[in-house]
């Protein structure tokens, strides 16, 4: 549930997308130039994207001047990986919103059964649990490190059924506006946010423990 909270955190972060989008460049030309537009049009590109994603678009259909002329931003291809990207988040939304449920209704459980050991027992199998994670997250970590594209294309074979992701960085927008180095940027941060929230809740429950055995 943290780990899929994180990922839709991180994912939907505009100033990110914002702080990216200036600092990184394609075939040594800024990302906004490269495409054929400012930075305003590349926020605007962003922003549909996103909505999209979050089903407050029911379409991608885009118009913008790209290079002085009028054209359709998003091919059929594109937006038919984008129809798998969003049917991927919102399934992974549904998860994280059960796992919320569960957790909460397993937490009032616990009060009401064991109220003076609650926090021992959440503690407990949250640390044994940290154990197991903390093992895949070192794996993730070295996968990452060490061959982000080896990674990201491994990525895409487990969750996607189609080869609709392999766009070309030459005329596709919709890589440009996420290049590879953004989404390398983008897992970094989640997994550094991910070890951090798991070690902040880590320190929560100890703290509550000890606070609940005084």
């Amino acid at each position: 549930m943290l780990f899929l909270s994180v990922i839709d955190l991180c994912c939907f972060d505009r100033t990110f997308y914002q702080r990216e989008h200036r600092r990184l460049t394609l075939y040594d030309t800024p990302l906004a130039e490269y495409i054929g537009t400012d930075d305003e049009g590349l926020d605007h590109m962003t922003d549909v994207l996103l909505d999209y994603l979050k089903d407050k678009d029911k379409t991608l259909d885009l118009q913008m001047e790209i290079k002085g002329q009028t054209r359709e931003i998003f091919t059929d291809d594109e937006k038919a990986h984008m129809v798998d990207v969003r049917e991927l988040y919102l399934t992974a939304v549904a998860v994280r919103n059960v796992l919320l449920f569960v957790s909460v209704v397993s937490f009032a459980y616990l009060l009401w059964q064991e109220r003076e050991k609650t926090f021992h027992f959440i503690s407990k199998a949250y640390n044994r649990t940290l154990g197991i994670t903390a093992i895949v997250l070192a794996a993730l970590g070295v996968a990452i490190v060490s061959n982000f594209d080896a990674f990201w294309t491994s990525f895409h074979h487990v969750f996607f059924r189609n080869d609709l992701w392999l766009l070309d960085l030459r005329k596709d927008i919709l890589i440009m506006i996420v290049p590879p180095q953004f989404f390398n940027d983008l897992v970094i941060r989640i997994f550094i946010t991910v070890v951090v929230t798991l070690l902040a809740f880590m320190g929560l429950f100890i703290f509550l423990r000890r606070r609940n055995e005084e």
